[in-house]
């Protein structure tokens, strides 16, 4: 494995990324999210992932996943909703991304997710909205880089697996997954896959 970035590297290739991303004034339909990247010090960079709490009818429900969510009409922009739904649902102030990652399109390019990262000088304690997170951690980059994460994530209704990595029990796929390594893209790395 290469060597881990640091903070400071993180932040300087990140703001250098040129995302694949709409300008949001010329998004006029379909629906909007956003995402929280958040990075800070530990056990070299550590990531913020938040486990959904178990809903009925919720598609995400027990889902590892970035804190985040739909666009609310009041929030200015999506780099708003990525830091008002960090704030929900596990209590972290956060001020102006250091930069945006390439957008997640739905399957009819009416749906977009904006990733936005945020990189932090201490880490924080996380304290999950119990309505909608069910626990918040702090996972080393190393620990997702390592090649013993890789799995192939199997979900009912669905006959080919899903790329992710398995965190001691609880997987990161999907979207989640597919962010993580368009993160690990932009500083050069890249996510173990399955063999």
């Amino acid at each position: 494995m290469s060597a881990l970035p640091s903070l400071d590297r993180i932040r300087d290739l990140v703001a250098r990324h040129v995302p694949d991303a709409a300008p949001e004034h010329l998004v006029t339909e379909g629906w909007q999210a956003a995402t929280a990247l958040v990075v800070a010090p530990g056990d070299g960079p550590e990531l913020a992932l938040i486990e959904r709490v178990e809903r009925t009818g919720d598609p995400w429900s027990g889902h590892m996943a970035l804190p985040g969510g739909k666009r609310d009409p009041d929030d200015p922009d999506l780099a708003a909703t990525a830091v008002r739904e960090t704030r929900e649902e596990v209590g972290l102030a956060l001020d102006a991304p250091v930069g945006r990652l390439d957008d997640h399109h739905g399957h009819h390019r009416d749906a977009r997710v904006a990733t936005y990262v945020f990189v932090l000088d201490e880490r924080p304690v996380m304290t999950p909205h119990p309505d909608e997170v069910a626990d918040a951690l702090w996972v080393p980059l190393g620990r997702l880089l390592a090649p013993g994460t890789a799995t192939a994530h199997r979900v009912p209704g669905y006959d080919d697996a899903f790329p992710g990595l398995d965190l001691g029990g609880r997987v990161v796929w999907g979207l989640t997954h597919a962010t993580l390594t368009r993160f690990a893209r932009v500083l050069g790395l890249e996510l173990p896959v399955p063999r």
